[in-house]
């Protein structure tokens, strides 16, 4: 039997784990549902009266729709994420987790399983379900369908009651996917970091980060350039596709290196 990863293993470890980290997982989920609920109820209801006599008020009641869905569901898995590991911080608790007869690796794994694969699946699940019903609801005023004249003087069909899986995303939107999985590495290895307070602290430190990042960067690019004139026809970067592949490819490698990182924290914590 394999000391590194065993698969009887990895999935009596799986079930094992739902016991103490199920009860996390589901209340956060039924607060997610709840403020989610919260928002489309509040949103229709407002304006319930326009979208009964005005079909294409509708417009404006389902923009909040997209900030919503991208700041809630990054607020979730960076919570799920740095939840999981939090027993680690606290001695009683610890010493019983690290007595789990599975490796390391397997234990990784299924904190991969749960904070990635399981949250955000969950989420988008929970998400489409629930825009699903008052979607279907609106569309029980009337028509979902009809034909507008664009500003090119063109007729076009228009859905202005469509799901919200249906929608038509911005161009360019699958160049950074990774962002939550990212936030998922960076607030896992926190949560093994970190002995309270997790995710406060991770938080914290991921805006010092970026704010000093940021600050460096803008610093660096003015003394680089002040008083030169940039050519910028034919340049590599002045292709707005290849910049994006540039922060696609990055945000990938430093999921990979946090999730390195948090690894090898893990194992000095089983040592």
């Amino acid at each position: 039997m394999s000391n590194l990863f065993n698969t009887t293993r990895f999935f009596a470890l799986i079930r094992r784990q739902w016991i103490g980290f199920g009860r996390i997982y589901l209340m956060s989920i039924g607060v997610i549902a709840g403020v989610i609920f919260c928002f489309y109820a509040f949103n229709i209801g407002t304006d319930y009266n326009e979208i009964k006599n005005e079909s294409a008020h509708v417009y404006s009641v389902l923009n909040f729709r997209s900030p919503l869905f991208c700041v809630l569901g990054l607020f979730f898995v960076t919570v799920i994420s740095s939840s999981y590991f939090a027993d680690l911080g606290r001695k009683t608790k610890a010493i019983f987790e690290l007595m789990i007869p599975a490796s390391q690796l397997e234990k990784f794994l299924v904190g991969i399983f749960y904070t990635v694969i399981i949250s955000i699946s969950s989420y988008l699940l929970l998400y489409y379900l629930i825009d699903l019903a008052f979607v279907s609801y609106l569309r029980g005023f009337g028509p979902a369908v009809r034909t507008e004249v664009n500003s090119l003087g063109e007729q076009v069909t228009v859905d202005f009651w469509q799901y919200y899986f249906d929608v038509d995303y911005p161009k360019g939107i699958g160049n950074i996917l990774f962002l939550p999985i990212l936030l998922n590495a960076i607030f896992l290895l926190g949560g093994i970091i970190f002995k309270s307070y997790q995710y406060i602290k991770t938080a914290v430190s991921l805006v010092l980060y970026c704010v000093v990042w940021m600050s460096l960067f803008v610093y660096f690019m003015k003394t680089q350039t002040e008083n030169t004139v940039q050519q910028i026809n034919g340049n590599y970067w002045s292709d707005i596709d290849h910049i994006f592949g540039l922060i696609t490819v990055t945000g990938v490698v430093l999921t990979f290196i946090f999730w390195g990182i948090a690894f090898l924290r893990l194992k000095e914590k089983e040592i």
